[in-house]
């Protein structure tokens, strides 16, 4: 979602010397002169211990990607800047707003560190934002709306049409973990059983490792840990989430039946006589199947990656359904619940505009799925919810990326 070149560390940031602020400055103009089509003199700017972490060559790359994506930069704003270090903004021709950090070495006064963020449209509207999604291939759909008593629709587009949402089934996980009161220090013994494949960590951690809700949750939520989905989905009781949907604002429930573990679809994405066979099935023989399938060790080298069946094999919910499930968070008010949402925020939120961003999404071959649940300073809480179906081209990520920042900054902007 990011592309980072090299870690640049969270600074607190202070006013400074005009010689060190003049620095800064000059090393983010040689950057944004090399955005074109065939920046040369890259080398000449960054400091050789950068290049332990990117090729020259891939770092040519991302400029040049940068300019064929967005086009020239004709302007460079500095937001904020350190002793070595400066985020800034880079306009460009074509009415995009590229987001950059570097840092400089202070022996050599060269770049040794350098970060963009997804572009996005620099002045947008809502409604750009539905005629952008509504334009990519495939399936997309969109909802923004306001939440709360007086709920009000913003902007939409196949609100209520169905799409794969990927790891954005977790919170549903979380819903019934904040339904159920499942008490946030109760501690769980992670089990062989449910150790599934990355994305996250806890896979790697031995047997028996005694985890709290609230960690599991957590890791659920920012980091996307399957492993730990699997273990509050066998531990709160897949059952128990799937009884309780409705409750959590999803209009179709049986479109989550059997609401898979993730060891489920990457064992049925490894095997597509499996996946034929389990998507030929009844709902009720669907569980059976399942029990039987997790006797086949995970093999992720197996699991093809194609969005062959996200129409079938997946998670599935509508934007609306999202911001349903997102005012029910706003509304029963769980801090412990919010917090976790708000771990990972997705994408950069214009603080100023936004006291609070709680954010999960879901990706995978075909499928993107991006939820927020935002609360303006002084108007309430929001819902921005998107998703995009193709089970027939690559999904252009960037683009998704871009339009969904347009979305947060046009709300933010925006005065409702």
């Amino acid at each position: 979602m990011k592309i980072i070149l090299n870690l640049i560390c969270a600074l607190g940031f202070f006013a400074l010397p005009s010689g060190a602020q003049d620095g800064i400055e000059r090393a983010a103009r040689e950057v944004s002169g090399r955005i074109t089509e065939k920046p040369a003199g890259v080398a000449d700017i960054f400091d050789k211990s950068l290049f332990r972490h990117i090729s020259l060559e891939k770092l040519t790359g991302v400029l040049s990607g940068i300019y064929g994506s967005n086009g020239a930069v004709v302007q460079t704003l500095l937001v904020s800047s350190s002793a070595t270090s400066g985020h800034f903004f880079f306009d460009t021709e074509r009415g995009y707003r590229v987001p950059a950090a570097l840092s400089l070495d202070l022996t050599t006064g060269k770049i040794n560190g350098l970060f963009f963020s997804p572009a996005y449209i620099k002045d947008p509207t809502l409604k750009a934002v539905r005629e952008g999604l509504a334009a990519l291939p495939g399936k997309t759909g969109l909802l923004i709306m306001r939440l709360g008593e007086k709920k009000e629709n913003l902007e939409s587009y196949n609100k209520n049409a169905y799409f794969a949402v990927g790891s954005a089934f977790k919170l549903y996980v979380l819903g019934t973990m904040v339904r159920e009161r499942v008490p946030w220090t109760k501690i769980f013994r992670l089990k062989g059983a449910d150790k599934s494949l990355p994305s996250g960590r806890l896979q790697n951690w031995p047997d028996g490792s005694p985890l709290t809700a609230h960690t599991l949750a957590a890791m659920m939520i920012s980091e996307s840990d399957n492993t730990a989905s699997d273990a509050l989905i066998s531990s709160v009781g897949r059952r128990k989430i799937e009884a309780g949907l409705a409750s959590l604002g999803h209009s179709e429930p049986p479109q989550m039946i059997p609401f898979l573990k993730t060891s489920e679809m990457f064992r049925l994405r490894a095997d597509t006589e499996a996946s034929l066979k389990y998507m030929n099935l009844p709902a009720a023989g669907k569980y059976d199947f399942l029990s039987s399938l997790a006797k086949v060790p995970l093999d992720a080298e197996k699991i093809k990656r194609s969005p062959f069946g996200i129409d079938k094999i997946e998670w599935f919910a509508s934007p609306s359904d999202l911001c349903r499930l997102m005012n029910y968070f706003a509304g029963r008010k769980d801090e412990k619940a919010l917090e976790i949402l708000a771990l990972n925020p997705g994408l950069n939120i214009p603080r100023e505009d936004f006291s609070y961003a709680g954010y999960k999404g879901g990706s995978e071959p075909g499928v993107l799925s991006m939820t927020w649940l935002l609360k303006k300073k002084e108007s309430g809480w929001f819902c921005v919810s998107a998703s995009w179906n193709n089970e027939k081209e690559n999904l252009e990520d960037a683009k998704f990326f871009e339009l969904m920042q347009s979305a947060i900054n046009a709300l933010g902007a925006a005065g409702n």
